[in-house]
């Protein structure tokens, strides 16, 4: 191969001088022809023993000793097909074909002995040198392209509000953006990016990570409720966008929590557009609700704050963050096309020191229609819908009426539930915070909690008693759930009685780090039907069971390089909760009609010449027919 000639910048002071130097043309390893080239792919250590590599020159037959498994396994194209001795058979043929006898108790025949059918072909294959060459294989071997696709300028949009639109915001500076709704995308970090939708009720819950809760209390803006409805209105209806003041907010818009800097481009707009009538503003509910140290909601009570929500304040002697936003709901009110009409958010407020953090950070959005009073959610008209949650709630029984049925007060979260964790794996004790089950989607849930040695031994039996109350939230003996989507709870008949296993009976210490008969886990399983037709199937739930997983025994293991004397370090022990679906359907009865009657007609002379049919009447033909029969078939039998 011809040498090659590159170019060498090198650079002085006030000068830039290019040469050319040869660049020498190396020559490729040759590689045999029709050659196994990867007889032990496993050794990728040079001059050291690969774990699991039974081919490595490098391992001892010690080495091999400890291993569990040969990873070095390495299939072959066999050019032969065998069968068993057992039911090989003679065939009468002239084809002559070689016989391998050497598999005991197989019988082999060499079908292919062309070995060039079973290498891959390289030879006529040169290292690629020019871009010229390359662009020839990438387009005859290439595949997907993974590169950013080419935006037009410019933002196109709808002509009147429809469902899954973006809400879209003006900013003071006369900024366009959206209303953005946090969520976990690829992770479960909040991404901000992600708008609201209009018209869909959505609830997504996200992680904060707050490196310095010190610095980060009074600056992060997602900590800060009015980050969330400050300093922006929100789009009352798309007639906005057909306006000429709104043509120079097209190329600027932005979904963040922090209002954009650069707004050059839009320092043209007046400030009777964002007073406009176009625009609304969010209100703050007056239902803001405080979490305190012991997880208890109530009120707020900004006495002494003003009458807006003060911002995060740090206690250094404390260590906490006060007024910290944990949930954030937007509740609209529309009229379908015409646009949005009002705007309310609600917060749910609390306190966090550095053993809260990550955060965990709730955010919700609701519409409401005008005019529309007392609507409730069915997961199902009548069957159960794929995804939505199972409805649950308390059968009261009474003395002097008949006994009813209440769904749990709080929605989906208080329904059918499993376990839940925050950010950190902890148990969540609160009972509007648990994972609610989905009709149709098998999950499991978990969350863990922590014990020292010191006081394992001591407190197995409270450790029992919490992990019981967490995988069982709110079911009781009374809990019904509801067979259909859309079943009435006036009407019993039409809700189930949970089935509960045994209630686990206590765990005990007999010795230090050690619990005994402790209960981790419980599985739920629902059974459900398909009713109705074959083409449009209605789920219906005949039973649902619960069973507690099996006691174990657990030990306090210390693991780490921290396990040193004199150090009160936590374990973490997993509790779990599961549910799976149960279809027992029974298939389509298959109903067959009743073959059809054939009446058999034949014609008067059908037996001619044995019979010679007159009319109705049958007439018997000589009896030298009978005799002539009789004869052939004595010939025959000899």
């Amino acid at each position: 191969m011809p040498a090659t000639t590159g170019n060498i910048t090198t650079a002085v002071p006030g000068v830039v001088t290019t040469t050319s130097t040869a660049v020498p043309a190396g020559t490729a390893t040759p590689l045999p022809k029709n050659t196994e080239l990867g007889p032990c792919t496993c050794d990728l250590t040079a001059n050291g023993c690969d774990v699991n590599c039974c081919c490595d020159d490098d391992c001892a037959d010690s080495d091999r000793a400890a291993f569990q498994q040969c990873d070095d396994v390495v299939s072959s194209i066999s050019d032969r097909r065998c069968i068993q001795e057992s039911i090989l058979f003679t065939v009468n043929t002239n084809v002559k074909e070689e016989v391998n006898n050497t598999i005991p108790g197989l019988f082999c025949i060499q079908f292919d002995n062309n070995v060039d059918r079973n290498f891959y072909d390289y030879e006529t294959v040169e290292t690629i040198t020019t871009t010229e060459k390359f662009a020839e294989y990438t387009t005859t071997y290439g595949g997907p392209l993974y590169q950013a696709t080419s935006t037009s300028s410019g933002t196109s949009l709808e002509s009147t509000l429809k469902s899954g639109n973006p809400v879209y915001t003006i900013y003071e500076s006369g900024a366009l953006g959206q209303l953005g709704l946090p969520r976990a995308l690829t992770t479960r970090q909040c991404d901000d990016t992600n708008p609201v939708a209009f018209l869909y009720d959505q609830h997504f819950q996200c992680i904060r990570d707050v490196s310095d809760l010190a610095v980060q209390c009074a600056t992060l803006p997602s900590l800060y409720a009015g980050t969330y409805f400050e300093g922006f209105k929100v789009v009352k209806s798309p007639a906005i966008f057909q306006t000429d003041s709104f043509i120079t907010l097209i190329n600027t818009t932005v979904t963040t929590l922090e209002p954009p800097t650069n707004t050059s481009s839009v320092s043209n707009v007046t400030p009777q557009l964002y007073n406009s009538t176009y625009l609304e503003s969010i209100t703050l509910s007056n239902q803001l609700v405080c979490v305190d140290y012991q997880d208890l909601r109530g009120p707020c009570d900004f006495t002494g704050q003003g009458t807006s929500i003060p911002k995060p304040s740090y206690n250094r002697q404390s260590d906490r963050c006060s007024y910290v936003v944990l949930e954030v709901e937007y509740v609209f009110t529309h009229n379908g096309t015409e646009g949005i009409l009002a705007v309310e958010v609600r917060f749910v407020l609390t306190d966090i020191n550095t053993t809260d953090l990550p955060l965990t950070q709730t955010f919700k959005t609701s519409f409401v229609k005008l005019g529309e009073t007392s609507t409730f959610k069915r997961s199902g008209n009548p069957g159960y819908v794929i995804g939505e949650p199972v409805l649950a709630g308390t059968l009261e029984p009474s003395a002097l009426d008949p006994a009813v049925l209440t769904l749990f007060q709080n929605g989906s979260n208080s329904w059918l539930t499993m376990v839940s964790s925050t950010a950190t794996g902890q148990c969540i004790s609160e009972a509007n915070n648990r994972v609610p089950i989905r009709f149709g989607e098998n999950m499991r849930s978990g969350c863990s909690f922590r014990a020292f040695l010191s006081n394992l031994t001591d407190i197995c039996g409270l450790i029992q008693d919490s992990v019981v109350t967490a995988l069982i939230g709110n079911i009781t003996a009374n809990t019904r759930v509801a067979t259909f989507g859309n079943s009435n709870p006036d009407v019993i008949g039409d809700w189930v009685r949970v089935l509960i296993g045994s209630t686990p009976l206590g765990s005990s210490g007999t010795q230090e780090g050690l619990c005994t008969d402790l209960v981790l886990g419980m599985h739920m399983e629902i059974v459900y039907i398909n009713v109705g037709s074959l083409a449009n199937p209605q789920p219906k739930i005949i039973g649902v069971s619960i069973k507690y997983n099996n006691p174990q025994n657990i030990r306090y293991q210390c693991i780490g390089p921290y396990c040193q004397p004199g150090e009160s370090l936590s374990q973490a022990f997993e509790v779990v909760s599961s549910v799976s679906f149960i279809d027992a359907s029974k298939p389509a009865v298959a109903i067959v009609a009743e073959p059809p009657t054939f009446t058999a007609k034949l014609p008067n002379d059908f037996f001619y010449p044995f019979f010679v049919g007159s009319g109705n009447r049958l007439s018997v033909v000589s009896p030298l027919i009978y005799l002539l029969l009789f004869l052939i078939n004595r010939l025959l039998v000899r």
